[in-house]
Order: structure tokens, then sequence, then C-alpha cells
């Protein structure tokens, strides 16, 4: 549960077409999730979560707050061409829907049982049996 959420910086990018922020979030319990986190400090300065990105979230040793760095973008294009393709990733960034993603994973399933097939061919794995056969005679007899 966030208890307080603190702008300590904000300073403009025009040439990233971005807001840089950073804030430390007061809480009580469990460190709050990306989520939560980015929820408030939307809330807080008043941006679209969809246009903002969580770059970090550090931890203070034994203190209930963290320090975040945040950046809001002006557009979805500036956020897609400037952030590294591991932060999209983690944002779900340019990601399908979620009712896309079901019909997608129906499909996925109907096709792994043919990628399983060529798997299921055992011929490679008698063939190192066979040699280690051939192999054994031929150290007794050195002995």
């Amino acid at each position: 549960m966030i208890v307080e959420t603190e702008i300590k910086s904000t300073s403009d990018n025009p040439l990233l077409g971005r807001k840089e922020i950073k804030a430390v979030v007061s809480f009580n319990g469990a460190t709050p999730n990306r989520k939560e986190i980015k929820e408030t400090i939307c809330g807080k300065v008043g941006a679209n979560p969809d246009l903002t990105v969580v770059r970090e979230v550090k931890g203070e040793f034994g203190m209930k707050r963290v320090s975040v760095t945040a950046h809001v973008y002006e557009n979805a294009d500036k956020l897609k061409s400037v952030e590294p393709e591991h932060i999209k990733k983690r944002e779900g960034v340019g990601q399908e829907k979620p009712e896309e993603k079901k019909e997608g994973a129906a499909e996925e399933t109907a096709e792994a049982p043919k990628e399983e097939k060529p798997a299921e061919e055992a011929p490679k794995e008698e063939k190192p049996a066979e040699e280690k056969k051939e192999e054994a005679p031929a150290e007794e007899k050195k002995e």
C-alpha cells in the first residue's frame, strides 16, 4: 500500500520528446509493483499511464521507500522509437491485447504436436549406443 509519492525532480527533454521524473515512493508492507508505482506517479503528475515508462525502481535498505525514475512521453511513436526493447517488453508497449493473445495461444497449442513428431525419432539415440559397443571390445583387446 503506497502511503506517499514525492516528486523530487522533473525535467523536460524535447530532443527525445519526454519528461524525465525522479520520485520517492513511501509504502507500508511489501514493495509495490511497477504498475502501482506508475499509477501513483501518473496521478501525481497528471500523465497518461499508457505513455509512461518506469525505468528504474531502487529500494533503500531497511527503509519502506523506493527511488523511482520514470519517463513520460508526448506520444506512443516517440516511446516506441526511443526506449530499448527490453524496457518496452517489460512495460508491455506494442504487444497484443490479452484477448488477441488467447486466440494466438490456441493456435500455438494446435501446432505443438506437429513439432513434437520429429523429436520422437530415436535412430539418433541408437547410433551412439552401437558405437560404444564397438569401442568396448577394442579396449578389451588392448589389455
